[in-house]
């Protein structure tokens, strides 16, 4: 039985026609390298919720250098993969980056790079909200439920 990211890979090898695709969390450096290889006409990917680190980024920016349309929303970027996407995807007029987490959207490397890019969906965070939640145990409240047999009432 094929997983799907088999799939993919081989429906991207059929597709040289294929312009855009919107991933979820498959195999992300594959999938972009045979879109490199098989899609002339490949100018928007869509990756939500996907982890970029340098190696995800390099696959990008080498096998796809002239898209021009990238959502990564609510993905973890490193800052070295924000970068490197920023710096090796010149032809970019619209960078979705929204709710990302794992750099900080203020940083001026960051911001300078990207301001040649005519529309960027902002908002990123160094790290998730739920991140610092505290996960305390309350010994008061266990032993106050401990009182309690359930077997009594």
């Amino acid at each position: 039985m094929m997983n799907l990211s088999t799939v993919i890979l081989k429906f991207i090898g059929k597709c040289e026609k294929l312009e855009m695709l919107t991933l979820g969390k498959y195999h992300l450096k594959e999938i972009v390298t045979q879109i490199g290889l098989h899609c002339n006409n490949f100018i928007s990917l869509s990756a939500p919720f996907n982890y970029f680190g340098k190696d995800e980024a390099f696959a990008l920016v080498s096998s796809l250098p002239k898209h021009k349309y990238l959502d990564l929303h609510r993905g973890t970027l490193d800052k070295n993969a924000v970068v490197m996407i920023l710096q090796g995807c010149k032809q970019l007029v619209h960078l979705d980056k929204r709710n990302c987490f794992g750099f900080n959207g203020d940083d001026v490397e960051i911001l300078e790079l990207a301001s040649r890019i005519p529309s960027i969906c902002e908002g990123s965070y160094v790290e998730p909200d739920w991140y610092y939640v505290d996960y305390t145990i309350d010994h008061d409240y266990l032993d106050y439920c401990a009182d309690y047999d359930d077997y009594d009432l």
